[in-house]
């Protein structure tokens, strides 16, 4: 039987336990062997903000999911340097490990796969994987373009966390204990992340 390969993208700045959940999720219900969390490098639709340096948020990546064995942190969108271009990112894993579009499946959010007409070559994204798609709050998938016609709905409660909330938080001096992995908590001071998010 051939390998089931998930591939989670994301910033990650930084992660917390929704993307760890989601993962685990999609992990289960798609009976995958593997869930490679890939920190991008240059996402060239953040070009708006300041980004915490790569090293740091793969170091959190890794930190994360350290105590899963089917989790796995990448660094080939970092060592491939560039614009972070997921279509790429999906070549890539299809070549290294022999992978068609019925054992490559991409994990993303509703609001990713509404926007996923915007990414480079998006007709190319779907020939390459299958959507596994988390659910958002406040969005909605009637919107979806007709060329995306290769989607599992994950079945999971809607945790309404975001990185970009956390780093609010974390810039006002609140607590953001038990929304990211304590490891992931210590770090951030440690490093002292987000004091000026």
């Amino acid at each position: 039987m051939s390998t089931r390969i998930g591939l989670y993208g994301g910033t990650f700045d930084p992660i917390h336990i929704a993307h760890l959940f989601v993962a685990e999720k999609a992990r289960e219900e798609m009976l995958l062997d593997r869930v490679i969390f890939m920190p991008s490098a240059n996402p060239p639709h953040k070009l708006k903000r300041i980004i915490t340096p790569t090293e740091r948020r793969f170091e959190m990546v890794q930190l994360a999911v350290a105590d899963n064995p089917a989790f796995q942190a990448s660094r080939l969108e970092i060592d491939r340097g560039g614009k972070s271009f997921t279509v790429d990112t999906l070549q890539q894993l299809s070549e290294i490990y022999h992978l068609t579009k019925d054992n490559l499946f991409m994990i993303v959010g509703a609001d990713s796969l509404l926007d996923l007409k915007n990414w480079r070559l998006p007709d190319k994204i779907v020939q390459l994987c299958t959507l596994v798609v988390a659910g958002r709050p406040n969005y909605f998938h009637s919107n979806i373009p007709d060329f995306i016609n290769n989607i599992v709905y994950l079945q999971t409660p809607m945790l309404e966390i975001s990185s970009s909330r956390l780093r609010e938080w974390m810039r006002d001096g609140k607590s953001i204990r038990y929304l990211v992995p304590a490891k992931i908590e210590e770090y951030i001071k440690q490093h002292h992340l987000y004091v000026d998010a």
